[in-house]
């Protein structure tokens, strides 16, 4: 796609508007569930983007696995192949907030408009494998990479059998988990600890356990895990266009910094 291509960011923040708003009005469970899991998918395999672009993305291309922009997939030995079309999204237009000062904090003053490639539009050199989390040694090793982030926030994992059905407690500072909880159950839990142990923790239960739930699915997603759907996901149905935004925000930032710290960790091991 020629980048000079006229599409604005007013025009992509509109086609995000309007995607929103037909989410937000869709009354129908199944037809929210669908929607609603079809994003958390698309969050899964982009964390490293804003919620705003990952609509983007999975507007312009669904069925996108993996994304780069130009010169990232030649720094891959990878290149875009002729005639393949860039999927748009929105990159921030940074400023020094004082130019003649050399040390001065950088702001944000606009969007525009820039491209990125599915890897199903590029030919080269193929990449690295990424590990493959679905298997009970992985699993298990996953499962002790979470637990080290969460001592690296503060939060101890205690691993205990608890009564009746509970799988896993958030108690503030410290997760209970029993051991026959799975990866995903501590994920959510995990969750909780970050999302709602201060003063900005939405007021709802039902929204606090959205986020955890939605948050875990996401997580789970990247790495492969398997039985992830749950009904807990289509909560938003009752929420308005601004409040679905507000927790996807919420949901993909907590998501990205659980994904790229255990991603961190199995790149200082190779």
């Amino acid at each position: 796609m020629n980048e000079n291509t006229k599409i604005t960011s007013q025009t992509l923040a509109g086609q995000i508007t309007a995607h929103i708003e037909e989410l937000a009005e869709a009354t129908d469970a199944a037809r929210m569930s669908a929607a609603m899991l079809s994003y958390l998918d698309t969050c899964s395999r982009f964390h490293r983007y804003s919620a705003n672009n990952v609509w983007l993305i999975l507007m312009s291309k669904p069925d996108a696995t993996m994304v780069a922009g130009f010169n990232r997939w030649h720094s891959l030995n990878r290149y875009v192949k002729r005639g393949e079309h860039g999927i748009p999204i929105l990159a921030p237009i940074v400023f020094k907030e004082n130019p003649e000062d050399l040390n001065s904090r950088q702001v944000i003053r606009g969007f525009k408009v820039v491209y990125v490639f599915d890897i199903s539009s590029t030919d080269g050199e193929p990449l690295p494998e990424t590990p493959n989390w679905k298997s009970p040694e992985q699993n298990l090793i996953l499962f002790s990479k979470l637990a080290e982030f969460a001592e690296s926030k503060g939060i101890s994992v205690i691993v205990k059998k608890l009564s009746g059905e509970t799988q896993g407690v958030s108690k503030g500072g410290a997760i209970e988990i029993d051991p026959e909880a799975g990866v995903k159950t501590l994920v959510h839990e995990i969750a909780h600890e970050i999302m709602h142990r201060d003063a900005n923790r939405p007021d709802d239960s039902t929204i606090r356990e959205l986020e955890a739930e939605s948050v875990a699915y996401v997580v789970g997603k990247h790495f492969g895990l398997e039985g992830l759907n749950s009904p807990n996901y289509i909560a938003l149905h009752h929420a308005g266009k601004d409040l679905i935004m507000q927790h996807l925000d919420r949901i993909s930032h907590t998501s990205a910094t659980i994904i790229q710290a255990i991603e961190e960790r199995e790149q200082q091991l190779d």
